[in-house]
């Protein structure tokens, strides 16, 4: 008992799972038909259209006038990932032209950056103080989740983002630790890189940086931090470390200047980080994407049901509940262009499985003062990261009167913390407990644990509704999207 306890523990276990993860995804990627991932048809014909240009070109779209089925392509922040992937595809296409073939590569290099993405999530919780175990357990856990298999299997700008993410957070916690001048230009390169990745992840590189930079100033005072950076940057141009260090001043200036033609341009001329298709274009031309079409006949219908019929739409704590029934199935259950929905006997297990992690994490909260402040840091990032989906996914329900976009997708930059905290709590209760408590709490975690894994095991839900997702999917960039 004590060797299997050692091994899961170890480094050659870690390993382990993370070839396990990309043996999954390897399978999926090679399984699952294009077009079935969420946005996948969008994110390949955008990288698609950046390949076909010339590459003096450069990423700026200075004039869409053609693919108005993908929206606006011309002002959107998020386009740093479709445009370096055309670089990858470009070499693929001199060898074939079959699209799968091309969608397959591509769907290769998305699995290589969740491998990068759990190396990183592993310096960043080591760099914290989280122990080996839960590190382990937690990356064992995320292998076990079917949404971030699913999601590397696919061709999609969150693979790059949440790499970048986890990188982010690496830096900021090496810059809390010590103020130096190329981490804090290493921490403003990865951020900046990802909102022009995603730009979703605006509100949290601001948080972050904004926090620290508080944090720092409170802490030894502004003329300190400034005399901290220079001395650093005086040291740093006077050793080895000089070329690269010139490197990444070079390609942050470059990315800021991409960030800033992006975002305060888009800010000063129509009001907005990321302006709406139809404050770019026209109506028309912006009628020709499904999504626009879908939103906009949403909004059409539910502002006429207003009109003759008092329309009841859930208060907050009760779309909250149902939210958090929608992120499960859409996190531990496939959800893409085609969807395998949950089973009643996962639903029953998975509630069960959640009152007793919601003690845990209860006690768990009872004993916060023992974390470290790097570890508080990212607990509160964690709580304000959901908060600002849940009340994205409500407002857009309350401005539609449907709920749109609620995935499990978009919770997995912050999923691994979770299962931290509820890794860590269960850790500390176990040493707490006394004599015969002890091997009861044991078995309690084998019997939910042992009938999660079977129940939600990606490759059993693939398996048990593959006709589903072998169906024929409907281009979304032409047709209404549900």
């Amino acid at each position: 008992m004590l060797r299997i306890a050692n091994y899961i523990k170890s480094k050659k276990f870690l390993y382990l799972i993370i070839v396990f993860f990309a043996a999954q995804s390897i399978f999926f990627a090679a399984a699952i038909n294009y077009k079935v991932p969420s946005d996948e048809e969008y994110h390949y014909s955008f990288i698609n259209y950046y390949a076909q240009k010339s590459i003096a070109a450069g990423p700026i779209i200075s004039d869409q006038n053609e693919l108005f089925n993908l929206g606006d392509i011309q002002r959107t922040p998020s386009y740093l990932f479709h445009y370096l992937m055309s670089f990858y595809l470009r070499i693929v296409q001199v060898f074939t032209t079959a699209v799968d073939t091309h969608v397959f590569m591509l769907r290769l290099l998305n699995i290589s950056f969740g491998v990068i993405a759990l190396f990183l999530l592993v310096r960043l919780a080591r760099k914290i103080g989280v122990s080996q175990l839960t590190i382990n357990l937690t990356i064992a856990w995320l292998s076990m989740t079917g949404m971030f298999i699913w999601v590397f299997a696919g061709i999609s700008y969150d693979n790059l983002a949440i790499a970048l993410f986890f990188l982010f957070l690496l830096q900021l916690v090496k810059l809390y630790e010590s103020i130096h001048a190329q981490q804090f230009v290493q921490t403003i390169a990865a951020g900046v890189a990802l909102v022009l990745v995603k730009e979703t992840y605006l509100p949290l590189v601001l948080l972050g940086c904004i926090g620290l930079l508080c944090y720092q100033v409170v802490r030894l005072g502004v003329k300190n931090v400034i005399h901290a950076l220079a001395e650093s940057t005086r040291a740093t141009w006077q050793s080895s470390r000089k070329p690269v260090f010139i490197l990444i001043c070079v390609l942050t200036v470059i990315i800021s200047g991409l960030f800033i033609e992006r975002y305060a341009v888009n800010l000063a001329r129509y009001n907005k980080f990321n302006p709406t298709c139809d404050q770019v274009h026209t109506v028309d031309e912006c009628m020709q994407q499904g999504i626009y079409r879908r939103n906009t006949g949403q909004k059409k219908e539910f502002e006429q049901r207003k009109k003759i019929e008092n329309v009841q739409l859930d208060s907050l704590p009760v779309f909250s509940a149902k939210w958090a029934g929608y992120i499960y199935q859409r996190t531990y259950f496939y959800r893409g262009m085609q969807s395998i929905p949950a089973n009643q006997k996962a639903s029953r297990l998975a509630l069960v499985t959640a009152l007793f992690v919601g003690l845990l994490l209860a006690y768990g909260a009872m004993h916060v003062r023992a974390l470290r402040p790097a570890q508080i840091g990212l607990v509160m990032l964690t709580i304000m990261y959901l908060l600002m989906v849940l009340l994205y996914n409500f407002n857009t329900y309350r401005f539609y009167g449907y709920p749109f976009a609620i995935q499990g997708r978009y919770i997995l930059p912050v999923l691994p913390f979770i299962y931290m905290a509820i890794i860590g709590s269960a850790k500390l209760l176990y040493i707490r407990l006394r004599g015969n408590m002890k091997f009861v709490f044991i078995m309690i975690l084998v019997v939910l644990v042992g009938n999660n894994i079977v129940v939600h095991s990606p490759i059993l839900i693939y398996l048990d509704g593959r006709t589903i997702l072998d169906q024929p999917v409907i281009g979304l960039l032409r047709n209404k999207i549900t």
